[in-house]
């Protein structure tokens, strides 16, 4: 019978086969190592026992064992759909006659709600806010993290996607790159000129050939003799997620890299883009997930309500009057 390390390896060889990104595949690796983990610690088993020694209980206990860490509703989601899309693979296989030893459609999710997106809506004083460079080295790291946050903007890419990205990516001419983005789903994302003026100003002070776009300019990196090409000076998902925490800090901002992708998405729907428009240009695979940037923010209603509501003095926005009677004005009437 199959053990339980070539049932994992086989899994894991299947998700290159389909042609999962490499990040999907690290996650799944990772969830499954940790069950793995869970097993050889509480229940002694290692990885050459075979597969019927897993359970069904052993999963619900795995999933009370995460509770237990502390870990959120969703990263224990995470866990529980890798295990049941691990069995599901099992139970399809023809050479296991006795299928998957774990029923993937008993396996409970925590519930949670997912969390609206409600993006600082100074964003914006993260662009205008970058120190002053005090001497030359830190002027080209200050204008690729001009370009970084640009782009950000511009373009709403994932924080991996911008890493992802090569000199050649930038279609100059009319303003675009292509990107492959989850699920190897490609699509075009679009950069507003002051994007392309803050990366060519970037670009303008490289005295390299490097091919990405985006690379480590401090101290600590160093380019091999026989890295022509680069590839170990492009800048990590950790150094620009660090990058952009620490330059809201310095704005008074609330931001990730991925509140970018919030606030794009949540401006585009307020002013009147089609939600189908929106899902394309995140790369959304299913319209229910850009959906949820169809909310209107606490502030936003705050603004709206005092616009248009009599007992805040709001009126008619075309007439600019309040539709309040001027005869009850500080009279609080009777109770």
């Amino acid at each position: 019978m199959l053990t339980i390390g070539e049932a994992r390896t086989d899994y894991l060889e299947s998700l290159a086969e389909k042609n999962r990104s490499q990040a999907t595949s690290s996650t799944y690796r990772y969830a499954i190592d940790r069950f793995l983990a869970f097993l050889a610690e509480a229940e002694s088993i290692a990885l050459n026992a075979t597969i019927d020694r897993m359970t069904q209980d052993q999963v619900r206990r795995f999933g009370i064992d995460l509770y237990r860490k502390k870990l959120s509703a969703s990263s224990r989601s995470t866990y529980l759909v890798v295990l049941r899309t691990w069995f599901r693979y099992l139970a399809r296989r023809p050479d296991l006659p006795g299928g998957s030893p774990v029923n993937p459609d008993l396996i409970e999710l925590p519930k949670h709600t997912r969390p609206v997106p409600n993006p600082d809506e100074r964003l914006l004083l993260m662009l205008t806010t970058l120190p002053p460079a005090p001497d030359e080295w830190r002027a080209i790291i200050r204008r690729r993290d001009q370009a970084i946050l640009e782009t950000l903007f511009s373009t709403q890419l994932r924080v991996s996607e911008v890493v992802g990205l090569n000199r050649s990516s930038v279609d100059w001419s009319q303003s675009i790159a292509i990107v492959t983005g989850k699920g190897r789903k490609t699509r075009t994302v679009f950069f507003s000129p002051r994007a392309l003026e803050a990366i060519d100003a970037y670009l303008s002070v490289r005295t390299d050939n490097f091919v990405p776009l985006f690379i480590h300019h401090d101290r600590a990196h160093q380019a091999a003799p026989k890295d022509k090409d680069g590839a170990t000076m492009r800048l990590t998902r950790q150094a620009i997620e660090g990058m952009v925490r620490n330059y809201a800090r310095r704005a008074g901002v609330e931001a990730t890299p991925h509140t970018f992708r919030h606030y794009g998405a949540t401006e585009l729907l307020r002013n009147g883009a089609d939600i189908r428009t929106v899902q394309e240009l995140l790369g959304h695979s299913s319209v229910q997930t850009t959906q949820i940037y169809t909310h209107v923010s606490p502030r936003r209603l705050q603004q709206e309500w005092r616009r248009y509501h009599p007992a805040a003095g709001g009126g008619n926005p075309q007439s600019g009057e309040s539709t309040r009677p001027s005869g009850l004005a500080g009279d609080p009437g009777p109770r």
